[in-house]
């Protein structure tokens, strides 16, 4: 029996609505486990995809910007009750993505070509053609271990491919360079100068190319890749193939023996997309300021806790830091100058602290920043540093402005909240006690 395409479809969908801004649909991608999100328009659908997070990335598109307003491709929309021979016959291969109606015309679910191979039986397929046969068409592409990780991901958007050969001097595979590795980049924020070798994935698994399609298929449902890395008898990568040219061979071998069946059925060039590949963790800057936010913030103090506990060594200052009168400035001036005051704060708060300190927007006009194997006394040299250059500096159109900070030391068994709560205490009674001033911990209990 043909299976309809209802039976084969991703049916618990992920959808936003297109006036959401990117970051909340990145927060939900991340949320979910997921490469792809359904988003849903007053009267069509889209779908952003990784594939498209490199290009806002390298485009350097503002996170906060609408997702209506993005240059999204508008994606087919199919009935449910299609059968996925008469489906070959409405697709071509523009399409990497459907969207699948219910008889209500409501979202039922998504259709990806990594959903269609999974329902192939290799068995029926005959093949006999070897991998070896295809690779002239499929070549792979370099670049040397020692080549940056900006001339990789421009290697990826100018090449039309998703992943990249990281080789040694010696011509031989040591890695590969996926746009699951990029998200990864993105999320650590990390420097695109650096080498490749410190992002690419090592090592590699590959076939023989001697090895035939049905191989192939079954290779690619056991390790769940989404590509085949091919290399001869001496060792060496000759060609990669993805699953949608794998698919576009094994579809037409099936369409042929379906016509042979007596069923007409015309020849697809569709490509495919893996779906359900995990962007692991949130995206960690702030859109507005560029320094980590609050929830990536969190987690390094999360694990400096830990540390802590685990060994029963050193400690930790934490600063928190408000900017005195914050609301006066979106008074009197307007948001859009507020925001071009936080984003000059930032600033000067990250050229105020130490390389090895950790600066976060915890929200609105407060800051935070982790002070690792730092004493209330050090801490207190830096937060002094910080709270003068706010002072002096000069703020675009004359303004004067000055901060308040709280200073808090972890205490061994301290748990986030109390350390941070002694750090907000000490910042109220700074605030009370007039401003533009800095206030330690007091501690209620012997420690």
């Amino acid at each position: 029996m043909i299976p309809e395409v209802l039976d084969i479809a991703i049916k618990d969908v992920v959808s936003i609505d297109a006036n959401q801004p990117l970051e909340e649909a990145v927060k939900i991608m991340a949320a979910s486990n997921l490469r792809t999100i359904v988003i849903k328009d007053t009267s069509s659908y889209k779908i952003l995809t990784t594939a498209q997070l490199i290009d806002f990335k390298l485009e350097r598109v503002n996170y906060s910007t609408k997702l209506k307003d993005l240059k999204l491709k508008r994606v087919k929309e199919i009935s449910k009750n299609l059968n996925l021979i008469n489906l070959l016959n409405e697709i071509n291969s523009t399409e990497e993505y459907m969207v699948v109606k219910d008889e209500n015309n409501e979202l039922a679910g998504i259709l990806s070509y990594t959903d269609i191979i999974n329902n192939i039986d290799p068995q029926i397929l005959m093949e006999k053609q070897t991998l070896g046969n295809l690779i002239l068409n499929y070549q792979a592409v370099f670049t040397y271990e020692n080549s940056s990780a900006l001339h990789a991901v421009k290697l990826i958007k100018n090449s039309g491919t998703d992943a990249v050969i990281i080789k040694d001097n010696d011509e031989k595979a040591v890695g590969i360079f996926t746009s699951k590795d990029f998200i990864n980049l993105i999320h650590l924020d990390c420097d695109l100068t650096q080498s490749i070798s410190k992002f690419m994935t090592s090592p590699i698994k590959t076939l023989n190319e001697h090895s035939t399609i049905a191989e192939a298929l079954a290779f690619i449902r056991k390790q769940k890749f989404k590509r085949i890395i091919i290399e001869n008898e001496q060792g060496f990568v000759t060609g990669i193939i993805s699953q949608k040219e794998l698919l576009r061979i094994v579809y037409n071998k099936w369409i042929e023996l379906m016509k042979k069946e007596g069923n007409k059925i015309s020849k697809t060039n569709e490509e495919l997309i893996q779906t359900k590949s995990q962007l692991e963790e949130v995206a960690a800057t702030d859109y507005l300021t560029k320094i980590y936010n609050r929830q990536k913030f969190e987690s390094f103090l999360e694990y400096e806790i830990n540390k802590l506990n685990r060994y029963d060594n050193g400690s930790f200052t934490l600063l928190l830091v408000d900017i005195d009168h914050f609301k006066r400035i979106n008074d009197s001036y307007g948001h859009l100058k507020g925001d071009s005051v936080l984003k000059e704060f930032a600033k000067i708060l990250k050229l105020s602290s130490r390389q090895s300190d950790v600066v976060a927007r915890w929200g609105g006009e407060e800051f935070v920043v982790l002070l690792p194997h730092t004493g209330v006394e050090e801490a207190i040299l830096v937060a002094e540093k910080l709270r003068s250059t706010v002072e002096i500096h000069d703020f675009k159109d004359n303004l004067e402005l000055t901060c308040s900070i709280g200073i808090s030391q972890f205490h061994k068994d301290d748990t986030k909240r109390e350390v941070f709560n002694r750090a907000d205490n000490a910042l109220y009674k700074a605030k009370a006690l007039g401003r533009n001033r800095i206030e330690i911990e007091v501690l209620t209990c012997n420690v």
